[in-house]
């Protein structure tokens, strides 16, 4: 079984006008991420054990995105 997050990391540029950032929060040692349109508007927020955890979570978000709003205008634009 393969780690897809630990060989390419942590996604910031995604499909669309999306983006994502992160940061590790201490003391704990975990990962916040956050989802982000092009109006900084936050779509998805969470903690992950990993940056590849992480990462994953942000590929698979993106991913739906992406298949869920295929060929239709920007669906961050009401």
């Amino acid at each position: 079984m393969t780690d897809d997050g630990a060989s390419v990391g942590f996604p910031e540029d995604l499909a669309g006008h999306y983006w994502a950032q992160l940061e590790r929060t201490e003391p704990k040692g975990r990962w916040r991420f956050a989802v982000l349109d092009y109006q900084n508007n936050v779509l998805l927020t969470g903690l992950a054990t990993s940056e590849q955890q992480a990462a994953r979570i942000v590929r698979a978000w993106d991913q739906i995105i992406v298949s869920e709003f295929e060929g239709s205008e920007d669906p961050s634009i009401d």
